[in-house]
């Protein structure tokens, strides 16, 4: 009986310590194919879609459901790996709200060629937090959204944080 009742115990306290958990599994793809990383207190994510021919880099903001743009503080996120970083300006869309954006933008030379494998995001609008994750589905994202780059048109081209540096010029 003494077994029985032991044995009962342990079982309860391991269930409640389970039921106490508050891990949340980050998708492992954003609606664009990029690689989410959480924000706001994970209460939504934002989604890095990265071109390795260029050195674009673009992060769209999601609700949890990853269908519905969240927009965030109008201000830079800055993206990096290692000592490397690139701010990526607000581009707001269309159906934000103003002084919000969903869509930011930049470029980086270190970016180029596909070959980063861990980063990290910082928002001034989440405490400047850094968030690391590894760089995976961004590149191949990237790479099947091509139109998403031509829509940023003269932004590719004005220089550090908004374009090409040293007036390189997009294919």
């Amino acid at each position: 009986m003494r077994t029985t009742v032991i044995a009962l115990v342990v079982s309860a306290g391991v269930l409640a310590g389970g039921c106490n958990r508050s891990e949340t599994t980050v998708p492992s793809a954003g609606p664009n194919g990029g690689d989410v990383v959480p924000i706001k207190n994970g209460t939504g994510y934002a989604e890095l879609l990265a071109n390795p021919d260029t050195g674009e880099l673009m992060v769209h903001t999601w609700d949890k459901d990853l269908k519905t743009p969240r927009p965030v503080e109008k201000e830079p996120i800055t993206v990096g790996s290692g000592d490397k970083s690139a701010e990526l300006m607000p581009h707001p869309m269309a159906s934000d709200p103003a002084g919000t954006c969903s869509r930011f933008y930049g470029h980086a030379d270190w970016a180029r060629g596909g070959t980063i494998g861990h980063g990290w995001m910082a928002m001034r609008g989440d405490g400047s937090q850094r968030h690391s994750f590894d760089w995976r589905g961004c590149w191949q994202g990237g790479k099947a959204h091509g139109r998403m780059w031509e829509e940023m048109g003269e932004h590719r081209r004005m220089g550090p944080g908004h374009g090409h540096r040293g007036g390189a010029n997009v294919p």
